[in-house]
């Protein structure tokens, strides 16, 4: 008969090292769990600061729309990303360049194409011409070559590439027939566009009254600059670059100004197109922008055009490279995309047969490109871990196609029994690259003008109660504080909608503090603004039409505006 401590021993001979290995099991899978929390949260912030760096260096950098310079913007960027992730992740755990193989690629997605950033074979020409060969080449991390959104279309006899962008622009090159076209604009629904008066710079636009406007900014100069005073000046734009009004100068030939360094420069007499240009917006002491009024006119015509010559192109014209028919995740079918005055298809409202292919082109290339480039990085690392392409997920890809964004990669680094791999995506809001539709503020103001507040569009504020009157619409840049280096150490800051009397504006608490419920800025360009019945109690319409034109007038003249002041190398250089 076993005897009861015979049993004992026998349990701890049993149980004990099997408590140990599940003990031990455990613990490891809870530092697991840590450390890849601890990573994620690492990836974010390393992600975050790079984006950061990229939006300061653009919004600073008056010449950040430059491809070199922005090339520089976003290099800084990426030394700012691997900086931050060497000092997230303890510099005795993993260093920098220790650290630089488990990342396969960062991608910067920017206004009309994107950049990716990885390590590749760089095969470059010698002196004499000749090019290296593959033993002589050399591995090193740096931009990819600049790619741009592209879709291919065939259609009869006609052969051609769309380069799309995150807004309703588009460039088209190809062959139509026997004819090589290029075109470049943006597109609209033409039909909108009425009452068209090219010498008082006036038309109608989905019923919304379009004319020259007043724009006022307040510069604030270096000390060095003795002769400016800073203050709110007016100013138009001029080939992407502003032009500012000086009323206060005795010298007709020092009327007009760049503001260069926080400093004033008058320009020259012999830049003739800018101060012809200049002068015919000058009417007495008040200077008129014309850029809501021009950019609908050439929108108009472009899109006609566009209509004519590619009207019946669909979504089953699209082909790749080699010809073959291409699948898209966001699928249109035979809903014709370039035809903008048929089946709600205006390619500023969301949901559009335009905007859905838009994205569907975007995604399309960027997925193929980073398979690509990842897949390629694994001849590059030296590890046997392989690395691949995570599968984004459709908000994922909602963020990737509609916003200037940073896409990381860490992959690779043992973490327990497994390897840590994950990507994140942060996007940019304030940038010099696009307009998005949410990229307005609204300005109202009280009756003396003391009181300044900026709003989101679809602010219920503006719309539904009894408001400030409005005054202005900006892009939300306008808004971001601005910063002047006077010496090491000492910097003055503003705000470019400042106001000289004023120190400060404020931003909307229940829009721009809050973020609380707003209207659909879909609902907003078409004049039918819904109810949120859970936030507000009320279903339907609303009935205020007044305060919704108001508010309408001032988004789309300021969307118009503001877009087609920016400068943009694939649009300007083919429309010139």
């Amino acid at each position: 008969m076993i005897k009861a401590q015979h049993l004992a021993i026998i349990f701890i001979i049993i149980i004990l090292p099997i408590s140990l290995v599940l003990s031990n099991y455990i613990q490891s899978q809870i530092d697991t769990i840590t450390l890849q929390t601890q990573y994620n949260s690492r990836l974010y912030e390393s992600t975050y600061d790079a984006v950061q760096a990229f939006q300061i260096n653009t919004v600073n950098n008056r010449y950040s729309s430059i491809s070199d310079s922005k090339i520089r913007d976003i290099e800084a960027s990426v030394n700012t990303f691997y900086n931050s992730l060497s000092n997230n992740i303890n510099a005795s755990e993993i260093g920098t360049e220790a650290l630089r193989p488990f990342v396969p690629a960062l991608v910067y997605t920017l206004y009309d194409g994107y950049y990716i950033y990885s390590k590749y074979n760089n095969v470059y020409p010698e002196n004499n011409g000749d090019v290296k060969d593959d033993s002589e080449a050399e591995d090193e991390y740096g931009l990819k070559p600049y790619i741009y959104y592209s879709g291919r279309y065939r259609k009869g006899n006609n052969d051609f590439v769309v380069n799309y962008t995150l807004d309703n622009a588009i460039t088209i090159y190809g062959r139509f027939g026997t004819e090589y076209r290029t075109l470049s604009g943006y597109l609209i629904n033409p039909e909108q566009v009425e009452n068209i008066d090219y010498a008082k710079r006036t038309l109608t636009y989905n019923g919304i009254e379009i004319k020259p406007e007043i724009l006022t900014e307040y510069l604030l100069f270096t000390p060095r600059d003795e002769d400016a005073e800073s203050g709110n000046y007016q100013y138009i734009v001029y080939d992407g670059k502003k032009v500012y009004y000086d009323p206060e100068s005795t010298n007709e030939d020092e009327k007009y100004f760049w503001y260069d360094n926080y400093s004033k420069t008058y320009i020259s007499i012999y830049n003739t197109e800018v101060l012809e240009y200049a002068r015919a917006r000058t009417s007495g002491d008040r200077f008129y922008s014309t850029s809501a009024f021009d950019y609908f006119y050439e929108a108009e015509r472009f899109s006609r055009e566009v209509i004519d010559l590619i009207g019946t192109v669909t979504q089953d014209d699209a082909v790749d490279a080699e010809g073959n028919k291409i699948e898209f995740a966001y699928n249109t079918g035979n809903e014709p995309i370039f035809n903008t005055t048929v089946n709600n298809n205006d390619p500023l409202i969301s949901g559009s047969t335009f905007n859905e292919n838009r994205m569907g082109v975007i995604r399309n290339s960027i997925e193929t490109n980073l398979v690509a480039a990842i897949a390629n990085y694994n001849s590059y690392s030296g590890f046997t871990y392989e690395f691949a392409l995570p599968v984004f997920t459709e908000s994922d890809w909602g963020k990737i196609v509609n916003n200037i964004s940073v896409i990381s990669f860490l992959q690779g680094i043992p973490i327990g029994y497994k390897y840590y791999n994950n990507y994140c995506i942060v996007t940019n809001d304030k940038n010099e690259e696009v307009v998005k539709k949410d990229s307005i503020y609204i300005v109202t103001a009280n009756e003396d003008g003391t009181n300044r507040e900026y709003h989101l569009p679809g602010c219920t504020k503006l719309v539904d109660s009894e408001q400030d009157r409005i005054v202005e619409a900006y892009s939300n840049l306008s808004f971001v504080r601005q910063t002047v280096r006077i010496s090491e150490g000492n910097y003055l800051y503003f705000y470019p909608q400042m106001r000289k009397d004023l120190s400060y504006i404020t931003g909307c608490y229940e829009c721009i503090v809050n973020a609380s419920d707003t209207y659909n800025l879909d609902d907003i360009i078409n004049g039918r603004i819904y109810h949120n019945e859970e936030v507000t109690g009320q279903s339907g319409l609303i009935y205020n039409e007044d305060q919704l034109e108001q508010v309408r007038t001032a988004y789309i003249t300021a969307l118009a505006r503001e877009r087609y002041d920016l400068y943009q190398t694939n649009i300007d250089s083919m429309s010139n």
